[in-house]
């Protein structure tokens, strides 16, 4: 069945030149050559292709590498495929000099060394330099990556589903005396037994104090060795069809927790529910962190130590980025997903984060990731 995301994509992206004409001087042509925005806008998966976009032309670079796997993955664009070994940023220069006689390139300054930007620049006719010029874009593929077409959220839900069961199979796995390192190896072999093409991030579990460690990764700590009831917090998620999922689910192992250990799951599950509702169209992303803050530190927790939430797609920290954060100066707008994820972490103690993709929707949010968050003891 023919994808037509790729085609509106371009569309969209050509609009750009004319909307912001005036506050960039106008670009006779855009080169895309970030691996992630050139796969967003024609479907490529190999690790050397770059777009150039006019006003009536669409064209792929890329080298004899990957001549047949271009010719099956963009089927929509004038392919030009170079000897192995060339440097498309070159070819494509010096192909819109000759071909176009454009004066105004664009190019992606966030994503090219300087280096590349001189080269680029040393393409252009030497004898008409005062008409030529390369211009440093920023943002304009990934001001349409912020919002999720109908593919691409099919395919995080996907991601999201196959989070969700990941979730529930560690539920029935995890015992006391096996390692972090062994649960997190589990989850790998889960997701990889089941459809993932990999993980989004290495994924982090930690035990007992561990849990209080925002990032930390998964250690030889053996699971129950307090000797009391302790914390697990699992942080993880999969690539499927080149889209990302990312959950935490904390649970407790080695009996009831305390009454401390509930306080503190009750509260970071009331701010996560409390954001979640907040969250439509319209609402700025700071506002919705700064509930979630709030109740926290009303809570006896104080600040929390990270932002609420980020943008997730094709990459785990996607546009818009941060979304939730006291800096954020996102607005929110139907079609964005994100992450919601407050926490609290106390040393010595332990730390719960509850997190969960959502889709902004016209009148809201969805869920994308619905594994339970009823606080889960392990061996009851």
């Amino acid at each position: 069945m023919q994808d037509f995301s790729f085609p509106a994509r371009i569309a969209g992206l050509r609009a750009r030149f004319d909307l912001e004409a005036a506050k960039f001087q106008g670009i006779d042509a855009l080169i895309v050559s970030h691996p992630e925005n050139v796969r967003y806008l024609t479907g490529f998966s190999g690790s050397s292709g770059l777009v150039v976009l006019t006003k009536t032309d669409a064209l792929f670079f890329t080298d004899g590498r990957y001549a047949v796997q271009a010719e099956r993955e963009v089927p929509g664009f004038e392919r030009i495929v170079l000897p192995a070994g060339s440097i498309l940023l070159i070819a494509a220069g010096e192909w819109l000099r000759e071909n176009h006689r454009v004066s105004c390139i664009g190019f992606e300054a966030d994503h090219i060394p300087y280096s590349a930007y001189r080269t680029l620049e040393q393409t252009l006719d030497p004898d008409d330099r005062a008409q030529q010029a390369v211009f440093a874009r920023s943002g304009d593929v990934e001001a349409l990556r912020a919002i999720k077409d109908a593919s691409e959220v099919a395919k995080i839900r996907a991601a999201c589903q196959l989070a969700d069961a990941c979730f529930a199979h560690l539920c029935g796995f995890i015992q006391p005396g096996m390692t972090e390192a062994r649960v997190a190896w589990e989850l790998e072999s889960y997701f990889r037994t089941h459809g993932a093409q990999k993980l989004s991030f290495d994924p982090i579990v930690g035990s007992g104090a561990n849990s209080a460690l925002i990032h930390g990764r998964a250690s030889e700590r053996v699971i129950g060795s307090s000797g009391g009831p302790e914390f697990i917090l699992m942080d993880f998620g999969c690539v499927l069809e080149g889209y990302c999922s990312d959950i935490t689910r904390t649970v407790v192992i080695g009996g009831e927790p305390t009454a401390k250990m509930r306080h503190i799951y009750d509260s970071v599950l009331g701010a996560q529910v409390a954001a979640l509702a907040a969250i439509k169209p319209g609402v700025e992303g700071k506002s919705v962190d700064a509930l979630a803050r709030g109740l926290l530190s009303g809570a006896g927790y104080g600040e929390m130590p990270h932002g609420l939430g980020h943008g997730l797609g094709r990459v785990v920290h996607d546009l818009p980025l941060p979304t939730f954060s006291p800096k954020a100066t996102v607005v929110l707008a139907a079609g964005m997903v994100a992450t919601v994820e407050p926490g609290v972490y106390i040393e010595g103690l332990g730390g719960v984060r509850i997190e969960d993709d959502v889709l902004v929707t016209e009148l809201g949010c969805e869920r994308l990731t619905v594994a339970t968050k009823e606080l889960i003891v392990l061996g009851n």
